[in-house]
């Protein structure tokens, strides 16, 4: 996992950043590192935490910070976490 979240009401939250090597060997797509990729996220949400994909070209520095905010203002809403007044305008 890239990151771990331990939220409030013992919520934990798995952040994941998939870059090619995730999905693909030698720039070719590799159906093998996508089935484990997506056993590990089973495993994962069978222990509890829930799991959130990015795919790494979503983040490039001309969408990245709106995607992050957008993100991370969903997820707050979603766990009834209150943000200063200055991060939701």
């Amino acid at each position: 996992m890239d990151f771990l979240l331990l939220l409030p009401n013992r919520v934990r939250v798995v952040l994941e950043v998939d870059g090619q090597q995730h999905y693909s060997v030698d720039g070719k797509a590799s159906p093998q590192l996508y089935a484990q990729m997506v056993s590990e996220d089973r495993q994962l949400s069978l222990s509890g935490y829930d799991v959130y994909r990015f795919g790494g070209h979503e983040l490039d520095r001309n969408n990245g910070p709106r995607v992050v905010a957008g993100f991370f203002r969903e997820l707050f809403q979603r766990y009834d976490i209150l943000l200063p007044p200055s991060v939701t305008n």
